[in-house]
């Protein structure tokens, strides 16, 4: 492995059982750092370990990291090349000891008691994935501001514990697709074999926690913001958006393959269709003209009918507005959308079954003369 471990300070090993290991990604990230490294040394549950990557940091992050590991022995810090958070957050998965995971990004910060809240309800419930809420810490202002719930945060409401098989059709939609608000059960992400997409530059967390989520029996929430998530200035954001909006459909692809590998996709197939056409449907309308373009003929002539939203039902969508996003993107490339919509033209479902039906049947008629007039030996 390209990457090495620096033995802590002191020569001390940390012996006693491990409750929770936090694993904190670190690039560039010394302007944040020390505010995120304080909320973790500082939980009230004090059986943790804190392993740091430093995913290849050109800035001070890792004297920072250092000068904390003198303070504090449960930190433990890993150096690698840069390549990226999925393989960073990996490498600390493999060397975690703990009972219960939990990942954190260098920005964020935690409210002391997070890690022992989280913790303790797990226990209590016996769950596999523990959630907390969480709020949004403005960068520029300095100011907190209230996080959008999930679509069906009801789900996990009232303390209740669930999973795949009590809400198939809502499982995605129940909590958020981040892993910093969570808890994870080591044994049960071992068990699974679950890591993170290093092929992904963005959303490779999602991909995690959606695989999670779709193994996971037992699931259950905390009520009150345990964490805070730093966020950026649009024109920031959108930089990093810019580099990368292309890689959103490839990682939902890569959930649905694994849905498929474990003989999932056909029991959540209604959460999963809504989650990627609501997320492709968000991600469309963030885009400046020419990736709008790019990006629906992306979905026209690889994802939609791979992401099955062919074969959901009307009833079955969530919104209208995401049914006909599905509608347009399977049928009409984007100019042909263009002129529609100039026209005032509005997709109709039964149009797009009807063409669906038609696009199969001639696709069974392909198969059945290439087998009857193919090659024979």
């Amino acid at each position: 492995m390209s990457d090495k471990i620096l033995n802590e300070e002191n020569g001390t090993i940390q012996t006693e059982p491990i409750s929770v290991t936090v694993v904190m990604p670190i690039y560039n990230a010394a302007d944040y750092l020390r505010p995120a490294l304080d909320s973790v040394i500082s939980q009230t549950l004090r059986e943790i370990e804190i392993i740091c990557i430093d995913d290849g940091s050109t800035d001070r992050s890792l004297a920072i990291l250092k000068e904390y590991q003198k303070i504090d022995s449960r930190i433990r810090i890993v150096t690698e090349t840069n390549a990226g958070p999925a393989k960073a957050r990996n490498n600390g998965l493999r060397r975690a000891r703990g009972e219960y995971l939990s990942f954190l990004d260098a920005d964020d910060f935690f409210e002391p008691t997070m890690l022992e809240t989280l913790y303790r309800t797990a226990k209590e419930k016996d769950l596999d994935i523990a959630v907390c809420e969480y709020d949004l810490f403005e960068n520029r202002t300095a100011r907190f501001k209230r996080s959008i719930p999930s679509e069906h945060a009801d789900v996990l409401a009232g303390g209740r514990v669930t999973g795949k098989n009590e809400c198939p059709d809502t499982i995605f939609q129940s909590t958020e697709g981040y892993v910093w608000n969570k808890l994870f059960r080591r044994d049960f992400v071992n068990e699974k074999e679950l890591s993170f997409l290093e092929s992904a530059q963005i959303f490779e967390d999602v991909y995690f926690t959606l695989t999670s989520l779709s193994l996971a029996e037992r699931i259950g929430k905390c009520e009150g913001v345990l964490l805070h998530h730093r966020v950026y200035p649009k024109q920031v954001r959108a930089r990093m958006f810019r580099k990368n909006y292309a890689q959103v459909p490839a990682v939902y692809m890569a959930v649905k393959e694994f849905l498929v590998h474990h003989g999932l996709y056909l029991p959540l197939s209604s959460s999963f269709i809504n989650l990627s056409v609501g997320i492709c449907f968000k991600v469309y309308n963030l885009l400046w003209i020419d990736a709008k373009l790019f990006f629906w003929t992306l979905l026209h002539d690889t994802y939609a009918e791979g992401f099955g939203w062919t074969e959901l039902e009307e009833s079955g969508f969530f919104s209208k507005e995401a049914r006909d996003f599905a509608a347009n993107v399977s049928m009409y490339t984007y100019p042909q959308y263009l002129k529609r919509e100039a026209r005032g033209l509005k997709v109709r479902f039964a149009d797009w079954r009807r063409r669906i039906k038609a696009k199969k049947n001639r696709k069974k008629a392909r198969s059945f003369f290439a087998g009857l007039f193919g090659k024979r030996d």
